[in-house]
């Protein structure tokens, strides 16, 4: 017969380590994939089990209202632009954060905030778009939940200048025959538009957020503005067409919680 003293110091064993155990699973909760299930079985032992996919620990959203935009130019003289560049013409076919600062292409952490480009991709011109004076050359989209959370990168996704078959193109396309995203000159001369990364995406890293973030809270709403900056921008000549590493600054607006400005 086990004595009681060795009863009750396996006891406050068991808690103890019931404890511990309680402290490491909460330790996890909102990272990511992981969740851990803890049960205290008859006899004061303890069995956990971990990554469970129906374990949803943090599923509280924010909604996200978005917009694009390009900063005022000044006259033409000033702005560092080519003089012939009158327009610059990109189909976006997503807009997507990550929480991550150093992301996976892949990565299913990447949260759409505006999926309706994936069936109906827009094509933008940026020199035409305007800041708040100009409300009708704003190109805003609806409002989307994503989960809360603190939004590290950013990334603008183009549709190829050669897409696949299967793949969704806008209605119409002022690029002609050269592909979905160009330059047109003064003299009307259409050029096809080259962007380094492919596939063919503008990035806002973390490196160029200010703060480092943008706040997503629970059940709340933020205004993000998306600015393209033509000043910042450089233009390249590459042949037949021209290289665009443009700068874009992101805004969070009317919302205390929000981190005042992001920049790239």
């Amino acid at each position: 017969m086990q004595h009681p003293n060795s009863l009750r110091r396996t006891k406050r064993t068991s808690h103890a380590h019931f404890f511990a155990i309680l402290l490491f699973c909460l330790s996890f909760v909102g990272c990511g994939d992981y969740c851990f299930v803890f049960v205290s079985n008859p006899g004061g032992s303890v069995s956990t089990s971990s990554n469970t996919p129906s374990c949803q620990l943090n599923t509280s959203t924010g909604t996200v209202s978005l917009r694009i935009t390009a900063s005022p130019t000044p006259d033409a003289q000033a702005t560092p632009t080519p003089s012939t560049i009158q327009h610059i013409f990109v189909t976006l076919r997503g807009i997507e954060a990550t929480p991550s600062a150093i992301p996976n292409d892949a990565s299913p952490d990447w949260r759409e905030l505006a999926p309706q480009l994936a069936t109906q991709p827009q094509q933008l011109d940026l020199l035409a778009l305007c800041a708040d004076s100009c409300e009708e050359k704003q190109n805003t989209f609806d409002d989307v939940a994503i989960p809360a959370d603190a939004y590290r990168q950013i990334r603008l996704r183009l549709s190829p200048n050669q897409p696949a078959t299967d793949e969704s193109v806008p209605e119409e396309n002022a690029c002609g025959s050269v592909g979905f995203n160009c330059v047109v000159t003064a003299n009307g001369e259409i050029r096809p538009l080259v962007v380094d990364n492919s596939p063919s995406e503008f990035q806002i890293s973390s490196g160029h957020i200010s703060g480092g973030f943008f706040q997503v809270v629970p059940n709340a709403a933020i205004n993000l503005k998306i600015e393209f900056n033509p000043q910042s921008s450089l233009f390249f000549t590459a042949q037949e067409a021209v290289r665009l590493l443009p700068a874009f600054t992101v805004e969070l607006q009317d919302t205390p919680e929000s981190i005042a400005a992001v920049k790239q």
